[in-house]
């Protein structure tokens, strides 16, 4: 990761590490990242972007890594994350940016683009479909559906027993979660009646991937130990709150060009189908990729397929790439 450049960033009330490559001049690409991740989950699509004539910046998100947050979850709403990302783009010394987003890093993206339209220029998603308004709080609908059975997102409702779990042994946890859920490890993911707890349906992998090598995963987990996972869960706990902000809203379309790619193994794009169905509702101006053979970690799984869709797309709508 030599190429990069590392520095704290005030914004919104925090200090964000970001890191970023290319011409602070040129049009930014700000990318943003999922759970549980750090800004190195781009470190395939950086040099890429800054190759291709952009200023490309990922940083570590409100609660994750060098950049930490609030303990309290209601510090984590969407509406509150939204502001981030504004205020990131005008700290990097820009008024608009192109949104890349994985993830929660997708959910915000999304979030941005219908907030501030005019600063947004493109927009591209993975893993997370944007299905516009939902009618119900999300935890009523995952209790709805999933009833006495165990799901993560419900999990992470409880205070302290998810952290927990997952501190205990930072690098167990997530060697585990990026095994379990990438397109190698999801056809031995299973979720036993008597779960009681996140890591319990996923095996600990034999060796580590070409996409996430023992020095990648160690910088991931010196991540994790300094900030602990407390910030990151709260994205989950702010979910009810973030709908009930959002509920009456009536700005729901995206009028930006969008590319959004999914993988074909992604447990996220299996749960999500009824949203990708109605993206085009929303999105009138969408492109969309499944790759195969891919599972939830797409830019690194698939990252020369990934970079090779990106720049096509950046080349057709910005003339760049």
């Amino acid at each position: 990761m030599a190429f990069m450049r590392e520095r704290q960033l005030a914004a919104n009330g925090l200090d964000f590490f970001v890191a970023e490559a290319g011409e602070p001049g040129n049009p930014l690409v700000l990318c943003l990242h999922g759970f549980p991740e750090c800004w190195a989950s781009w470190r395939y699509q950086l040099p890429v972007l800054a190759q291709s004539g952009y200023h490309a910046v990922a940083p570590d998100l409100r609660g994750y890594g060098y950049t930490g947050g609030p303990a309290e979850a209601d510090s984590y709403r969407q509406s509150v994350l939204v502001e981030d990302v504004v205020a990131l783009i005008r700290a990097l010394g820009h008024e608009s940016a192109i949104l890349v987003g994985h993830d929660w890093g997708c959910a915000l993206t999304w979030q941005v683009a219908r907030r501030y339209p005019q600063m947004i220029r493109a927009v591209i998603g993975m893993s997370v479909p944007y299905g516009g308004p939902a009618p119900e709080a999300p935890t009523e609908s995952m209790r709805r559906l999933f009833e006495d059975r165990f799901f993560y997102m419900l999990y992470f409702q409880k205070p302290q027993l998810p952290e927990q779990e997952l501190e205990a042994d930072v690098p167990t946890s997530l060697r585990k979660i990026f095994h379990g859920l990438s397109a190698d490890g999801i056809a031995d993911f299973r979720v036993a009646p008597d779960d009681t707890g996140f890591l319990q349906s996923m095996p600990t992998p034999e060796q580590q991937p070409r996409w996430m090598r023992e020095e990648d995963l160690a910088y991931y987990v010196e991540r994790f130990q300094h900030s602990g996972f407390t910030g990151p869960i709260n994205w989950y706990r702010a979910m009810d709150a973030s709908w009930e902000e959002s509920r009456d809203d009536d700005n729901w379309q995206l009028t930006m060009p969008t590319l959004f790619i999914g993988g074909m193994q992604d447990p996220v794009i299996v749960f999500s189908q009824k949203a990708l169905q109605r993206m085009p509702d929303y999105i009138p101006d969408l492109r969309t990729v499944m790759l195969d053979q891919c599972g939830h970690w797409i830019q690194m799984e698939q990252a020369a397929e990934v970079n090779r869709e990106m720049i096509a797309f950046l080349e057709e709508v910005d003339g760049k790439g």
